[in-house]
């Protein structure tokens, strides 16, 4: 992409305006002083959400809708090569800017902090911008004060962004200081093999200034790409020589993070997980680097309230509890199932849909071990996304590899999954319907249906969706 033309406030289009990350990136150009139009290729209650911001956002795309006073063309990696907006900005001689070339333009103006790894980026950016306090922040889940995105304009100095490497773009990026919390081997349509991602994020690091830091999770792959960075590197983690470490109490929420210095300071977090609180030990770390008390910070971390499709949940009927999870790679799905155990459900019951062909080719089996921390596992077919379908990576796959100890099911679809869920699920149990695709719809339908087949109707039985 070009990245021609300058940078700073001016007339932007938008293709594909109405995505979760367009359309939160949309709403930061438009605090930031641009002026934002774009399109997506159908309406959508998020290009009415833009229109009633102030934002020229249409449904259909076509050469006509690039406005004539246009300075610049920001697409994603989603948009077609032979899209008509996309031509027409190539034949106008339009800069065209990656997203992340725009974000990094929204950054260049503020003070920017980034996360990067393979997996917690959105949570633990949500988590940073709330220990900031008044921050601006970019992030790849709704989170709260978004508006239904995950963009965020403050008034302090602090810029907050998720760094993308499923495509690379996170080296279009020019933080003062970062977060990385892990590294693996994840969107195998763009990475060969781990060495690749190694090199990407050592790549990242390595372009951080003198003067900043970098943060690492307790990982051992992430401390040594940490190696390349020219900063000061905070780690975290159990370790000798890390910056602080995470100590939990069984049966206790929170936990409390203790310093090499000798400080120590009791974090009221609300979630559950040992990952939650490695995440937010993480941004508790880059906090303090940014001048934040670190007690005010973590009291701040006592009102987070998590991010969309992490363990969100969808509701409670007839003594079950109902959550929603983007987890799509085995350790996440490990970390996730971790967590729902903390809540001391009678069974897990989860319904997952694997994520993209490639990927099931590569971590099926994997996939599978991972499921086999639940009770009663549901498998559909895999989600296809921008991919073709492939007989020998399905969701069948994923289903023959789940250990014996948990009961199994392949359900192709999701209304086959429903029904596999109805038919085993009992009171006191937590459904967790899990994966990156269209699964997510599934938690609301499953409540529905248990509030209809529950024979009670006291509101201890039949809580709405919170």
């Amino acid at each position: 992409m070009s990245a021609g033309g300058g940078g700073g406030p001016r007339p932007i289009h938008m293709v594909g305006i109405g995505g979760a990350g367009m359309s939160g990136l949309a709403r930061l150009a438009q605090a930031a002083g641009y002026r934002v139009a774009g399109t997506d290729r159908d309406e959508s209650p998020t290009l009415a959400a833009l229109r009633a911001a102030g934002i020229d956002a249409r449904a259909g795309h076509a050469a006509a809708a690039v406005a004539g006073d246009a300075a610049a063309l920001v697409v994603s990696t989603a948009i077609a090569a032979d899209n008509p907006e996309l031509a027409e900005a190539r034949r106008r001689g339009l800069p065209v800017l990656h997203r992340s070339q725009l974000l990094a333009e929204l950054m260049g103006g503020r003070r920017g902090l980034a996360v990067a790894g393979a997996h917690g980026k959105s949570t633990t950016s949500a988590m940073l911008l709330t220990a900031l306090g008044d921050a601006s922040a970019c992030v790849g889940a709704t989170i709260e004060g978004g508006a239904g995105t995950g963009a965020v304009w403050g008034a302090g100095p602090w810029f907050v962004a998720e760094a993308d490497e499923s495509d690379r773009s996170l080296l279009n990026l020019a933080p003062e200081a970062a977060v990385l919390l892990n590294v693996d081997h994840d969107h195998h349509a763009t990475y060969a093999s781990i060495d690749e991602v190694r090199e990407v994020f050592r790549a990242f690091v390595a372009r951080l200034p003198a003067a900043g830091v970098l943060v690492v999770g307790p990982d051992a792959d992430a401390r040594r790409s940490a190696a390349a960075a020219p900063c000061e590197v905070r780690e975290v983690g159990d370790h000798p020589g890390a910056w602080c470490r995470v100590e939990r109490a069984a049966g206790r929420a929170g936990f409390t993070l203790a310093v090499a210095d000798g400080r120590r300071v009791d974090v009221p977090l609300a979630q559950a997980g040992r990952h939650n609180a490695e995440n937010a030990a993480c941004a508790l770390a880059l906090a303090d680097w940014c001048g934040v008390p670190l007690e005010a910070a973590a009291a701040r971390l006592g009102g987070f309230a998590g991010i969309g499709r992490r363990m969100e949940r969808r509701g409670r009927a007839a003594g079950v509890e109902v959550l929603d999870d983007y987890a799509h790679h085995p350790a996440e799905i490990r970390a996730t199932l971790a967590a729902a155990r903390e809540r001391a459900p009678a069974r897990v019951v989860v319904v997952f849909q694997p994520h993209l062909p490639s990927r099931t080719r590569a971590l099926g089996p994997e996939l599978g071990e991972a499921l086999g921390a639940a009770d009663v596992v549901v498998v559909t077919d895999v989600y296809l996304a921008r991919e073709a379908a492939d007989p020998d990576a399905s969701g069948r796959v994923v289903a023959e590899r789940v250990p014996a100890t948990a009961e199994v099911v392949y359900a192709p679809g999701l209304a086959e999954a429903a029904d596999a869920v109805m038919a085993r699920v009992r009171p006191g149990d937590l459904v967790l319907t899990m994966g990156a695709g269209d699964v997510t719809s599934l938690g609301q339908e499953l409540v529905g249906r248990l509030e209809r087949t529950s024979s009670h109707g006291g509101p201890d039985e039949r809580t709405a969706p919170a």
